[in-house]
C-alpha cells in the first residue's frame, strides 16, 4: 500500500514528503540525544517531578512538530499561517517543562563539579526544540536573534546556578548552545527554502507550458486576422456597394460586384484552409519529433524506436494523430518519468504488412487510465484508424504503466466506409495485470 502511494506521488510531492519526514525525524532524534544523558547522570531524581517533565516534554514535542509542519506549509505557500494558540501553547509548555526540569532534578540548581550543567541540557532540549518550530516562520536576522539571546539566557542560567561558575564556563555553555541549536536551525532553514525554490521550479514549469499554449493561440489568431482581414473587409464592402447598385436599378453591374464578392470569399475560404492545415493535418515524422520535446520538456524521458520512411501519407497522418493524442495523456493523466514510443512494420497474414505504433509510460494516475480508455479523444482515434482498416487499445501491462497501442495496414488502405446506422469500433481497455 505504502509503495503503491509512493508510485503515485510526482516527483516535486516525493522531495516534498521525503524534506518533511527528514525533518520530523530530526526534531525526534534530537530530544532522546539530550534526554538520555539528562537522565544519565542523576543519582537522585525526585520520581515525580520526572513524571510530569517526561509529561510536558512529549506535550511540547507533539506541539512543536505540529508548528512546524504548519510553519513550513506557511513558508511554502500552501497553507495558512499557524494559528496564535499553537504557538502560545509550544512557548507556555517550554517554559513549564524548565520549571519542572528545576523540580526533578535536584543537580540543576547544585550542579555536580566538573558535571555537564542540567540546566543547559534542559534549555538545549526544550528552547531548542520550540526555536527549530519557529524556523519557517521567522526571518533570517530573528532567528539569528532568538538563537544567540537563547543561548545566552542558558548560559547565564547554568552559571546562576553554579557555584563559582567562571566566564570560561559561561563561554562554553554559549558556544556548545549556539552550536547546538543553531545547527538545527540551519539544517531546518536550509531545507524549507530547498522545498521553496523546488515548488517554485514546478510552478514555473506549469505556467510556462499554459504560456506556450496562450502564444500558440496568439500566434494563430494573428495569421487568420492577416490572412481573411482585408478578404472579408473587401466582401463587406462590395457586398454594401452591391446593394446600392441593386436599389438603383443598376442590376448588370450589381450581378458584377457580386461575382467579385464570391471570388473573395472563396480566395478567403483557400487561404484559411492553408492557414489552418498545420493545424488539422499530423505528419508523423514531426509529431514525434514533438512529442519527444514536449515530454523532455516536462521532466520525462522519451525514447523513440523505430521510423516513419517508407509509410504512406495516410498511414502517417493517422499514427501522428496517436502519438499527438498519447502525448497529451502522458502529461494531463499520469506523472510519468520515461516513455517508449515503439514503431514497428511486420508481416501480418492474409494482409501484408502491419504497423503498430506502442506507447509506453509510468506512474499512471488511478484516474488517468480511465479517463483515458474512455475518453472523446481515444475514441476519434478509433474512427479514425477504422476508416483505414486498423485498431486502437489501451492497456495496463503491469501496475502503474499505461499503454496505447494502434495498428493498421502500411498501405492505408481503407477496410470501407462504415454502412448507414453501423458502429465504429470503440477502443479496447483492458484489465491491470495482477
Amino acid at each position: 500500500m505504502l509503495l503503491r502511494w509512493w508510485r503515485g506521488r510526482s516527483s516535486p510531492e516525493r522531495f516534498d514528503f521525503y524534506t518533511r519526514t527528514s525533518l520530523y525525524a530530526l526534531l525526534a532524534a534530537a530530544g532522546p540525544l539530550l534526554a538520555l544523558p539528562l537522565l544519565g547522570q542523576q543519582h537522585q531524581v525526585r520520581v515525580p517531578g520526572l513524571i510530569v517533565f517526561l509529561l510536558l516534554y512529549v506535550a511540547q514535542a507533539v506541539i512543536c512538530a505540529a508548528l512546524l509542519h504548519g510553519g513550513l506549509s506557511c513558508y511554502l505557500g500552501r497553507g495558512p499561517r499557524p494559528k496564535r494558540w499553537l504557538v502560545a501553547s509550544a512557548a507556555a509548555l517550554t517554559a513549564a517543562g524548565m520549571l519542572t526540569a528545576a523540580a526533578a532534578f535536584p543537580a540543576f540548581s547544585r550542579p555536580p563539579v566538573g558535571a555537564f550543567p542540567v540546566s543547559l541540557l534542559a534549555a538545549m532540549l526544550l528552547c531548542g526544540a520550540l526555536t527549530v518550530a519557529l524556523t519557517p516562520l521567522l526571518g533570517v536576522a530573528a532567528l539569528a536573534a532568538v538563537t544567540l539571546v537563547s543561548a545566552g539566557a542558558a548560559s547565564g542560567l547554568s552559571a546562576g546556578t553554579g557555584a563559582g561558575a567562571s566566564w570560561h564556563a559561561v563561554a562554553g555553555g554559549f558556544l556548545v548552545y549556539a552550536l547546538f541549536t543553531g545547527g538545527l536551525v540551519v539544517t531546518c532553514r536550509g531545507s524549507a527554502w530547498t522545498l521553496r525554490i523546488m515548488w517554485e521550479l514546478d510552478r514555473s514549469r506549469a505556467v510556462q507550458a499554459r504560456l506556450s499554449v496562450a502564444e500558440e493561440r496568439l500566434r494563430f489568431a494573428r495569421d487568420l486576422h492577416d490572412v481573411l482581414g482585408r478578404n472579408l473587409s473587401l466582401i463587406a464592402v462590395t457586398s454594401e456597394l452591391a446593394a446600392q447598385l441593386a436599389r438603383r436599378s443598376g442590376a448588370e453591374a450589381a450581378a458584377g460586384h457580386m461575382v467579385e464578392v464570391r471570388r473573395v470569399a472563396h480566395e478567403s475560404l483557400r487561404e484559411m484552409r492553408a492557414v489552418v492545415s498545420g493545424y488539422r493535418t499530423a505528419d508523423l515524422v514531426t509529431e514525434l519529433a514533438g512529442a519527444q520535446d514536449v515530454l523532455r520538456s516536462a521532466g520525462v524521458r522519451c525514447r523513440i524506436i523505430g521510423h516513419a520512411e517508407g509509410l504512406s501519407a495516410d498511414v502517417q497522418a493517422a499514427l501522428g494523430w496517436v502519438v499527438r493524442e498519447g502525448t497529451t495523456n502522458v502529461i494531463r493523466h499520469s506523472e510519468a518519468t520515461a516513455c517508449t514510443i515503439d514503431l514497428r512494420v511486420a508481416d501480418s497474414p492474409g494482409t501484408g504488412h502491419t504497423v503498430t505504433l506502442r506507447m509506453d509510460n509510468d506512474r499512471v494516475r488511478s484516474l488517468g487510465a480511465g479517463a483515458g480508455a474512455g475518453g472523446t479523444g481515444l475514441r476519434g482515434l478509433s474512427e479514425r484508424l477504422a476508416g483505414l482498416g486498423g485498431s486502437i487499445t489501451a492497456q495496463h501491462p503491469r501496475s502503474g504503466h499505461f499503454r496505447l497501442e494502434a495498428s493498421l495496414p502500411a498501405s492505408g488502405a481503407a477496410a470501407g466506409p462504415s454502412a448507414p446506422g453501423q458502429l465504429v469500433p470503440a477502443v479496447t481497455t483492458e484489465k491491470p495485470v495482477p
